[in-house]
């Protein structure tokens, strides 16, 4: 072999198996796109409660891209590159999701599905991080790390593997939430700064090598490159910092957050910590409509969740639900502490709930019995709380009975509390500075000889002067929550909505010695047209949500004592019989009754009047409005299912056409070469039309062994094209004399194709062996009849193969996988 066939065979490997420059990639670039990704991931922890999956997708960014560069490695083709990664993705999904045998695997995928669709319908931001969601989150790395992959190394773009990635920051933005956290973006915005570094230094090594091959003399760049990516890191942390001052919070995708129920607070684990946020939502969303046999006094609250932990510096949250009793439509047993003969109220409600409010179910009062539920339900006999067995917020329809306690003010301010040993922990409050200073404030608001039950009364009273009903001053002094720090603050700025109110109740009977708890659901919303039995139908918005103070009565059991503004409770009053604040709508229209709120003047009573006669209510969903929303429902459920085929089917399809797409790039890069110019990864066009009729010849299953001269390449095309197109028609007649190939179409392209590799060839010699400085350039039309020589080639090629191998060349390039 000669001096310069040596050379030519070192440099092949040094540059990959087909001498394609930056074949085999760059580990440098992919530990620094894995330090990217690593931290672009970190992007998505505002929108989950819990984030132990960004470990699981550190693994999975891991044996994805080293399984990629492994093989590139080896091999220089970035088709098996992409196949290793795909492989080594689905077998850690497997490895984190998987269930023993393959059919329990499967089976365990298709409930894991189900759960998903259940809680992307239901759930709402900071989002469960339960088992179903972890797989979609990694499903949804794994497809950007094959992108970026794809992106770096298949078509070689220094900022298109950004695009993938810009689908971290824009999840929360879509979702409404407002957690800019600079020290995440800071530490994204230096691993863009080496990654832009190490591609652009791998770029330049590309080239150098190549310009090297070719005959030309390259000196060191140094740091060539480090400017650039800096330059942009820094134009990008401005912009970050500067729009996290100027332009306002993300408010969400409406169809996403503001006009669905799966975005209220009441999805969450602890529904009163976004509470705040869904009173000051732009759009107020329904969650329910009712009719009651309460057609007179004060309407109850509709309870959907008690809170009763309350932790050191954190917020209140829900206790452990046990669920020792099973709803089966059957007389439920009495609330907690409450004595037989006890004063209380007894009514029927019926309510129509819509999808995806919460998975616990609103009640008027405690529980005496319930039917015509969906599902499953349990019964925590000890708060009162109701939610389904497979904590999923369905859409129900049912029919309560409920009782609330009503005792009147002379019983409770002769109360003495004799605290249970089991309610014990709820009369503790964490020591502390601002627990002291909230007990300051408590001496001068209570008789401490009085007993509890006035000084219950006098605490309640405390807050009806001298505070202000605010939604945004808690958010604006930096004092918004339920914890002991916030309810300090709260009492010297005096203004906060229904949260601070209550947990500051709640905390302050607890240092009296009465137990308390906080709960959270809505007031009673505003009544609208009649039903056929003349009951006023009740609609619940978002602007219903609310939180108050329950505290333990001895034979009464939990008490309800609100503290908020009146002017902010909306309707309290019920209509007479009859009656409405709104007029009577006709059953066929399609317009809204607009609510009209009846504010009431007092706030003192923590009771309701006393029973009522208890005719069987008329099913609200009657109501016309109730009508249309039964018409005009979707089946989400279907919905999800749907999209999500649709959307697999799609990933399928364009994963399948990866191959094609990278080898048409490659194809297009040769192109631009030859006509256009010199781009770095071709520096002739003699080279760049070589390796092109190489590879298609490769793709239509021509053998080019290692190591062929020019010469053999040429003698190898030729002889595969002449001998394919003699077999392509068995039936043919025997070859005419030389004489007839000019009539014969193809025996003429034969020879069209043999003469264009020769000129190819003598191109690409002429390219490699000629004096680089010698400054002979071609002219337009020469680089095109160059480039139309490859044409004819590849002309020749495709219509001498088989069908099948004309579909595999398409589709599954063999050039890519350095097949020769």
């Amino acid at each position: 072999m000669s001096a310069q066939a040596t050379t030519t065979a070192q440099m092949r490997r040094r540059q990959g198996w087909k001498g394609t420059p930056g074949a085999n990639g760059s580990w440098v670039v992919t530990v620094s796109l894995a330090v990217l990704i690593y931290s672009a991931t970190n992007l998505l922890w505002p929108i989950f409660d819990t984030n132990t999956w960004s470990a699981k997708a550190i693994v999975l960014v891991t044996i994805m891209l080293g399984a990629a560069a492994l093989v590139r490695t080896f091999t220089g083709s970035q088709l098996w590159a992409l196949i290793a990664s795909i492989v080594g993705g689905a077998i850690v999904l497997v490895s984190f999701t998987g269930r023993g045998s393959p059919r329990a695997t499967v089976e365990g995928w298709g409930v894991l599905t189900e759960q998903l669709v259940e809680q992307l319908r239901s759930d709402a931001a900071p989002l469960r991080e339960t088992d179903a969601m972890t797989m979609l989150v990694l499903i949804g790395v794994a497809i950007i790390v094959v992108l970026c992959d794809f992106f770096v190394f298949g078509i070689r773009g220094r900022s298109l593997a950004m695009l993938p990635l810009l689908a971290f920051p824009l999840i929360p933005m879509a979702l409404g939430i407002d957690a800019f956290d600079g020290w995440t973006y800071v530490f994204a915005a230096l691993a863009l700064a080496v990654f832009l570094y190490a591609v652009s230094s791998w770029h330049q090594r590309v080239h150098d090598e190549e310009l090297s091959y070719q005959g030309f003399l390259v000196d060191s760049r140094g740091l060539a490159g480090l400017g650039g990516a800096l330059g942009v890191t820094a134009v990008s942390l401005v912009a970050v910092l500067v729009a996290s001052t100027v332009v306002p919070a993300p408010t969400g995708i409406d169809a996403i957050r503001q006009t669905s129920t799966t975005g209220l607070s009441t999805n969450r684990a602890n529904p009163i910590i976004d509470l705040g946020e869904d009173l000051r939502r732009n759009n107020a969303v329904e969650v329910l409509r009712y009719a009651t046999t309460t057609d007179q006094g004060s309407l109850p609250y509709l309870t959907l969740q008690t809170l009763s932990d309350l932790n050191g510096s954190d917020d209140w949250t829900p206790g452990a639900f046990d669920g020792n009793v099973a709803i089966d439509g059957g007389e439920l047993p009495l609330p907690t502490g409450v004595s037989a003969g006890a004063q209380s109220s007894e009514f029927t409600t019926r309510i129509v709930l819509n999808d995806g409010v919460s998975s616990f179910l609103p009640r008027p009062g405690f529980a005496a019995s319930i039917v015509d539920l969906q599902g499953e339900f349990l019964l925590e006999e000890r708060t009162g709380d109701v939610r389904s067995a497979n904590d999923e917020a369905l859409a129900q329809n049912y029919e309560i009975q409920t009782v609330v306690p009503t005792p009147s003010f002379e019983t409770i301010s002769q109360l003495e509390v004799d605290v249970p040993p089991e309610l014990e922990p709820l009369t503790q409050v964490p020591e502390g500075p601002s627990a002291d200073r909230i007990r300051d404030v408590l001496g001068e608001i209570v008789d401490e000889d009085a007993p509890a039950g006035t000084q219950a009364l006098q605490l309640q009273a405390f807050f009806a002067d001298g505070f202000a009903y605010s939604e945004t001053a808690p958010v604006q002094q930096g004092y918004d929550g339920t914890s002991l720090d916030v309810i300090a603050a709260f009492l010297d700025a005096r203004a906060g909505y229904c949260v601070h109110y209550a947990s500051s109740m709640a905390v302050m009977a607890r240092m009296l010695g009465i137990p308390s708890r906080i709960g959270v659901g809505f007031t009673p919303g505003s009544a609208g047209e009649l039903n056929a039995e003349g009951q006023p139908v009740y609609t619940v918005t978002s602007d219903q949500l609310h939180a108050w103070a329950e505290l333990y009565l001895p034979g009464h059991g939990w008490v309800m004592f609100e503290t908020t503004p009146a002017g902010a409770l909306g309707n309290l009053v019920a209509p007479g019989p009859g009656e409405t604040t709104a007029p009577t709508i006709d059953p066929f229209g399609t317009t809204t009754p607009t609510p009209t709120p009846v504010e009431t003047q007092s706030t003192e009573a923590p009771t309701v009047p006393p029973e009522t006669p208890t005719p069987t209510p008329t099913d609200a969903a009657d109501s016309p409005g109730a009508q249309e929303d039964e018409e005009a429902g979707i089946d989400l459920t279907a919905v999800f299912v749907t999209l999500a085929v649709i959307a697999g089917a799609l990933a399928i399809i364009a994963l399948l056409l990866i191959p094609a797409f990278l080898r048409g790039a490659r194809r297009r890069a040769r192109r631009t070469a030859v006509l256009t110019g010199t781009p770095p990864q071709h520096p002739s066009a003699g080279t760049a039309a070589w390796q092109e009729v190489c590879e298609s010849a490769v793709d239509y299953g021509v053998r080019l062994a290692a190591g062929l001269t020019p010469e053999a390449v040429v003698a190898a095309i030729a002889g595969a094209v002449e001998t394919r197109g003699g077999a392509a028609d068995t039936s043919a007649p025997a070859p005419a004399p030389a004489s007839a190939s000019a009539t014969d179409p193809a025996v003429a392209e034969v020879d069209d194709a043999r003469a264009a590799l020769d000129r190819l060839r003598v191109e690409h010699e002429h390219a490699a062996f000629s004096d680089p400085g010698a400054g002979q350039q071609l002219s337009a039309g020469e680089r095109s009849a160059l480039w139309n020589d490859v044409l004819v080639v590849r002309a020749a090629l495709r219509a001498s193969a088989p069908p099948a191998i004309r579909r595999r060349a398409v589709l599954a390039p063999a050039s890519l996988s350095g097949r020769r």
